[in-house]
């Protein structure tokens, strides 16, 4: 019997790492909540709505800047078990350099949005300079 429970114990853990491994972008795992506005070579922009109860799959961010255009509350679970709740209000922005795996869900009463700007590259240019 211990076995037996100490086998399921080691599946779920490997199903959990495994999952975790495999976090995927945010726009392909979750497009109810995300809506592509803009991508080339150097950004894509996205437009992230959550309804009260929404919730995202497992998925990364690279590093983004982002600005909240509708306040709410999600609750953010990482892969690695930690929980977070994130409150902003109408007009919190800030750069951040990547978010590791994570699903997130709306567990406030009211639509949470936000507009999340993905760096990929962009060379510097002075179209002034000669």
């Amino acid at each position: 019997m211990k076995k037996l429970l100490l086998a399921g114990i080691i599946v779920a853990a490997l199903t959990f790492v495994c999952g975790a491994a495999r976090a995927q972008d945010v726009a392909k795992v979750s497009p109810a909540t995300n809506k592509v506005l803009v991508e080339n070579a150097y950004v894509r922009v996205l437009q992230a709505t959550f309804a009260p109860g929404a919730k995202e799959g497992l998925h990364t961010h690279p590093a983004s800047f982002y600005y909240v255009t509708m306040p709410g509350k999600l609750k953010v679970s990482y892969a690695d078990g930690t929980v977070e709740m994130w409150e902003p209000p109408l007009g919190e922005s800030s750069w951040m350099d990547g978010e590791k795996p994570h699903t997130a869900e709306n567990v406030g009463t009211t639509t949470l949005q936000y507009i999340l700007i993905e760096v990929k590259a962009a060379p510097t240019a002075f179209p002034n300079s000669k």
